[in-house]
């Protein structure tokens, strides 16, 4: 006669993978929050109620104190800024172009760099800020 066996079925859930993948996805999100939290080029923006965020992939001339100019984290002369934002421009596929001005740059080279952007056939300019907060 024959007898039948139980088969046992060692169905336990592992834990351990899951978490340590689990921590991982936590890890990149951390460190890709802190990169974009961080822009290539630091400037000392004025505050506004009502600034926003910008996006990544958007075009963004920074222009820091002594009038230098960058377009994302290049450093771009004067002489050569309409073809390089134009460039930009052209890559990105945005028909914007951010503008992040530090707080103690003179006018004038703020008008200097929205009109080359018009010049270079760039329609919309905007201004970054930082967000201000109600609370004093």
């Amino acid at each position: 006669m024959k007898v039948k066996r139980r088969i046992k079925n060692n169905s336990s859930l592992l834990l351990t993978p899951l978490i340590d993948m689990i921590f991982l996805v936590v890890i990149f999100f951390m460190i890709n929050a802190t990169m974009a939290m961080n822009p290539a080029v630091s400037v000392n923006l004025p505050e506004a109620y009502t600034a926003k965020s910008v996006v990544n992939e958007e075009v963004v001339v920074t222009i820091k104190p002594g009038g230098l100019v960058y377009i994302g984290k290049d450093l771009v002369k004067i002489d050569n800024f309409p073809a390089e934002i134009k460039n930009a421009v052209n890559i990105s596929g945005k028909h914007e172009v951010f503008l992040q001005v530090d707080e103690s740059v003179m006018y004038r080279y703020v008008m200097e760099i929205i009109d080359l952007c018009r010049l270079a056939g760039i329609k919309k300019v905007s201004m970054i800020a930082k967000k201000k907060s109600l609370a004093r």
